[in-house]
C-alpha cells in the first residue's frame, strides 16, 4: 500500500520544484499551438433511434431517453427547457428554450440514401456570448427507413473551434485556453476545480512535467469530459486525446504542433 502522507509530500516538492523551474527560465508549455487536421481521429457513440406517428425517442447505453414530441408544439422537458419539435421533409426542426430564452436551434437531417444523418445546432450561450454552430454526423449502422435505427456518430465539429490551443504556466497556477475557448481559464496545477461562467467546473492537474490532464464537471459535479495533453520529448508539439464517458461515450485524439 502507498503511504499517502510520503505520497503527498513528494507531490508538493515535486509541485514546488516546478514552480521554481518556471520562474528561473519560461516553461516548456507555455506558447500556442495549432491544430493539425490530419491526425484528427474520433470514435463518437452508438445509439438508436425509433420512431412513430408522435415523434421519435433516442436510446444510448441501453438508457431511453424522454420522448420528443414533434406536433409543432412547446413541451416541457426534465431539464425545465421548452422543446418544440417539427417534422420536415428530410427529418426534424428543433428549438429549444428556457425562461423564454432561446437555447438551441437544431436540424436534423437524413440524406437521400438513408445512410448519414446529420444535426446541425445553433447554440445561444447562456452568458449572452455570440451564437455558434455545432454538427454532428452520424452513419447508420443498422435499421431504417428514415430516421429509425441504430447510429453511430463519427464526426463532431464547432465554428468557434478556431483550432489554436494556448498555455501559459505561472507557478503553480496555469493559464489554459482550450482551442474552442472564448477566453482563458485560469486554474490551479493541483487539480482544484474552477467554477465555469456557464456552470460546471474545470480542472487542471500536471501529472508529470509532460503530462496535463484537464477534467470537466457538470454543475453536479458528474465528470463530463477528461482530457489527457501529452508534450512531445522536443517540447515541439502536444498530442491532446479527449474522452467523454457513458452515456455519451467518444474518443478523440489530435495532434497540435507549437507556432
Amino acid at each position: 500500500m502507498i503511504n499517502r502522507i510520503k505520497f503527498s509530500a513528494f507531490a508538493v516538492v515535486s509541485m514546488l520544484a516546478f514552480a521554481q523551474t518556471c520562474a528561473a527560465q519560461s516553461n516548456p508549455w507555455n506558447g500556442s499551438y495549432k491544430a493539425d487536421p490530419a491526425s484528427l481521429k474520433f470514435s463518437g457513440a452508438t445509439f438508436s433511434v425509433a420512431t412513430d406517428a408522435d415523434g421519435y425517442t433516442v436510446t444510448q447505453g441501453g438508457k431511453a431517453q424522454p420522448k420528443v414530441v414533434c406536433d409543432s408544439k412547446p413541451h416541457s422537458t426534465p431539464d425545465k427547457t421548452m422543446l418544440t419539435c417539427t417534422k420536415s421533409a428530410t427529418g426534424f426542426k428543433i428549438t429549444e428554450a428556457k425562461d423564454s430564452k432561446p437555447m438551441r436551434d437544431t436540424t436534423i437531417a437524413i440524406s437521400a440514401d438513408g445512410k448519414t444523418r446529420t444535426a446541425t445546432s445553433k447554440v445561444y450561450p447562456p452568458d449572452a456570448g455570440p451564437a455558434f454552430t455545432m454538427t454532428n454526423i452520424a452513419e447508420r449502422v443498422s435499421g431504417g427507413p428514415g430516421a429509425a435505427g441504430e447510429w453511430k456518430q463519427v464526426k463532431m465539429s464547432s465554428s468557434d473551434d478556431k483550432g489554436i490551443l494556448t498555455i501559459a504556466v505561472k507557478g503553480d497556477s496555469i493559464d489554459f485556453k482550450e482551442t474552442d475557448g472564448v477566453k482563458p481559464v485560469t486554474c490551479k496545477l493541483d487539480g482544484t476545480d474552477t467554477p465555469l461562467g456557464m456552470g460546471g467546473t474545470m480542472s487542471v492537474k500536471l501529472a508529470d512535467p509532460h503530462t496535463l490532464k484537464v477534467t470537466y464537471k457538470d454543475e453536479k459535479g458528474i465528470v463530463r469530459r477528461e482530457n489527457t495533453f501529452a508534450l512531445s520529448s522536443d517540447q515541439k508539439s502536444i498530442t491532446e486525446t479527449d474522452v467523454t464517458p457513458a452515456p455519451s461515450p467518444s474518443k478523440m485524439t489530435l495532434v497540435l504542433h507549437k507556432m
